[in-house]
């Protein structure tokens, strides 16, 4: 039986967690699902097309945020989902931003973001640095506590303490916090 695209992806997403994103490499993906790797081919034409797809099916369990939220409350929890999900899967920080590097991957969450962020009143080039700072806030911390993880899985290096998630919290704070007094001022402004 003929893999299919979701086979892949699954496959994909079972080997990055057992290794890392270094290691997934389109030959082992084919030894794993006991195919010739030229077979992964007719799913995906290139390693950087099945990285940005399993990106983008990594960050597929973020739904649309709770419209009876405030607009501010919906822009944490739409970060917050971003955590969890790339949390789930070993690398996938770093796998999301060099997808979305390459313009390669759907930016589905950083669109509902800057939605949320005009809907609080930001105007387009407010929206759009309030996306950059929550997206790059959430992806940068998660590649280092997961670069963490593995250097600590690895007896690399000795659990270092932190609390990432207090740290997220904190900053996203800040950076809500201040998306709302800008949306205040220019409501004001109006």
């Amino acid at each position: 039986m003929a893999n299919t695209r979701r086979d892949v992806l699954d496959a994909a997403r079972a080997l990055l967690n057992r290794t890392s994103l270094g290691d997934l490499s389109m030959r082992r993906l084919a030894t794993d699902l006991g195919v010739r790797p030229n077979a992964l081919y007719w799913h995906f034409p290139n390693k950087q097309t099945l990285l940005a797809a399993l990106g983008d099916d990594i960050l597929a369990v973020i739904g649309t945020p709770d419209s009876s939220l405030t607009w501010d409350d919906q822009l944490t929890s739409l970060a917050t989902s971003l955590r969890e999900a790339l949390l789930s899967v070993t690398d996938s920080a770093e796998l999301v931003s060099s997808s979305w590097a390459s313009g390669l991957s759907q930016m589905t969450v950083a669109d509902q973001i800057r939605g949320v962020a005009l809907i609080g009143g930001l105007d387009a080039d407010d929206a759009q640095a309030v996306t950059t700072a929550v997206c790059q806030l959430t992806i940068g911390l998660t590649i280092e506590e997961q670069t963490r993880i593995q250097m600590e899985r690895l007896g690399v290096a000795e659990p270092s303490g932190r609390d990432f998630a207090g740290e997220f919290d904190a900053a996203l704070r800040v950076v809500v916090d201040g998306a709302r007094h800008r949306a205040s001022t220019a409501v004001g402004a109006h």
